[in-house]
């Protein structure tokens, strides 16, 4: 590339100021958290059976939590993004207003959770799940308790996590160009073919990212998992409800300690995402 096309016309010099103050908001923050870590006690705080409690509870929960929203949002990502395009191609057509409509009430229902209160959630999940709720009233009565369990914490960070990775994978799927698909149907392949030896294998670097993102927002989820799971010792105890009984019992090293636990698997999670990105570079090349 030469000097000249390198130039960026688009960017005022000016500009550099907000998005250094944007920069200072988020790492500020951060940094006065990490000095504030009591470092020299880690290793014993980290080591609290309590701390490795949490770390075990929620890195199985939002293991299985993300498994679940790949399993399920797979699917419908891939609807989503075949609705967006029909919506492309059908603009004056038949099914130029039923389609997007379809598909923008669905979007707008699968991404809700974005936008409700924590607290809000937890009561959606409770009325629905819980012993009284719409399904788990039914559920009770087969002498299956949802509420206050390990699955209850599941079913919070499902329910938060799943908008990041159906929009991150819709994303991903809507960008592959239609021909590639149009190729492998002239070429004799049938849908399911289609879509394991074409649209996954392109899209993969962003079905991984919609993954570690759906993964982290389901390891930092608070506020629905302690309305509809509580904060039980050893049953749904996570790491940001161990935060929290630190604070609230005036043990704030105990709070920080369980904090180094996020932040480095955060820091795992950024790394990954890095990776990921890296090899979609290198696909597209």
């Amino acid at each position: 590339m030469s000097r000249a096309n390198s130039r960026n016309y688009a960017f005022p010099l000016w500009m550099f100021v907000p998005a250094a103050i944007a920069v200072l908001v988020v790492v500020g923050p951060l940094l006065g958290l990490v000095i504030k870590i009591p470092w020299h006690r880690a290793e014993e705080l980290l080591s609290a059976p309590s701390a490795v409690a949490a770390l075990k509870l929620s890195l199985g929960t939002a293991v299985t939590a993300t498994v679940l929203c790949i399993l399920v949002g797979l699917p419908l990502s891939l609807l989503l993004a075949q609705w967006a395009r029909h919506r492309g191609e059908s603009r004056g057509g038949r099914g130029a207003t039923l389609i997007p409509v379809m598909g923008g009430g669905v979007a707008f229902v699968v991404y809700a959770p974005l936008v409700l209160s924590p607290v809000v959630s937890g009561l959606a999940l409770m009325y629905f799940w819980g012993r009284n709720g719409l399904l788990g009233q039914f559920l009770a009565s087969a002498g299956l308790s949802v509420s206050f369990t390990p699955w209850a914490v599941v079913l919070a960070q499902v329910f938060v996590s799943l908008p990041f990775f159906v929009s991150t994978a819709v994303t991903a799927l809507s960008s592959i160009p239609r021909r590639f698909e149009e190729i492998a149907a002239t070429e004799g392949a049938r849908r399911g073919e289609i879509m394991r030896k074409v649209l996954l294998p392109i899209a993969a670097p962003g079905l991984i990212t919609a993954s570690l993102l759906s993964f982290a927002r389901a390891l930092g989820e608070f506020g629905a998992t302690i309305t509809f799971a509580g904060n039980i010792d050893g049953v749904t105890r996570t790491i940001p409800l161990n935060i929290e009984l630190g604070l609230s019992s005036d043990d704030v090293d105990a709070a920080l300690g369980s904090c180094i636990m996020l932040l480095a698997l955060y820091i795992v999670v950024v790394a990954l995402l890095v990776l990921a990105r890296w090899l979609g570079g290198l696909r597209q090349r």
